[in-house]
């Protein structure tokens, strides 16, 4: 937990110093220089991140589990009628999801169609 606390910081740390200038797109500021190797491509905005399809609540009723992804990438699962059972972040990375618990453990799963297949079970949307 402490390192993905350090990456997030770090993260906000690079894209809060990349405030909007005043002078137009075209021309460039002081600490530009006019003529580059390659172009530069923007950050991409975290709201366009594909993880953020995984928002919302996801169920298996046949395991008893329940996970509750927030924007923020984590995630909070509800087990065998335990609330708050466990806590940590998550990641896709293509079709592979993984949940980083504060519990040390990681579980990897994968999308298919409209479901996350874990070893414990088949998560679908809560509607």
């Amino acid at each position: 937990m402490t390192m993905v606390t350090a990456i997030v910081g770090l993260a906000l740390l690079v894209l809060g110093a990349c405030g909007k200038s005043d002078e137009p797109a075209d021309k460039p500021t002081a600490t530009e220089s006019t003529t580059t190797d390659s172009p530069t491509t923007p950050a991409p905005d975290p709201t366009d991140d594909a993880a953020s399809a995984l928002v919302g609540d996801w169920h298996d009723v046949k395991a008893k589990w329940v996970v509750h992804f927030h924007k923020d990438g984590t995630y909070v699962e509800d087990f065998e009628g335990v609330t708050d059972f466990r806590v940590g972040t998550y990641e896709l990375d293509g079709t592979k999801v993984s949940l980083v618990g504060d519990d040390g453990n990681t579980d990897v799963g994968t999308v298919e169609d409209d479901a996350l297949v874990f070893k414990l079970g088949t998560l679908t949307r809560v509607s």
